[in-house]
């Protein structure tokens, strides 16, 4: 099942854009952010900006507009986290 290879992937890369994901699970980008969906309303995975100083390899930060995604439940207003930011939808 792609859900699960999803959340897979998230847990063993911490964080992963829309493009990333689509292209490890074999899928379009569109049909992957329908999937996050589902999965962020299970509270299985969240959106993260970058912090400022991320420090990561992955490059994904720099590009406008990327939406990356990490797993587990959205970390609570004022909690830092690391390598992203949790982006916040209201």
């Amino acid at each position: 099942m792609i859900l699960t290879r999803i959340l897979d992937y998230l847990s063993a890369h911490q964080a992963a854009g829309i493009g990333e994901l689509a292209g490890a699970v074999g899928s379009t980008p569109d049909a992957v952010r329908s999937m996050l969906d589902t999965l962020q309303r299970r509270g299985l995975v969240h959106p993260v900006r970058p912090g400022s100083a991320c420090g990561t390899s992955c490059r994904q930060c720099s590009q406008p507009g990327t939406e990356i995604y990490a797993p587990g439940p959205a970390p609570e207003p004022g909690v830092a986290t690391t390598p992203c930011q949790p982006i916040s939808w209201r």
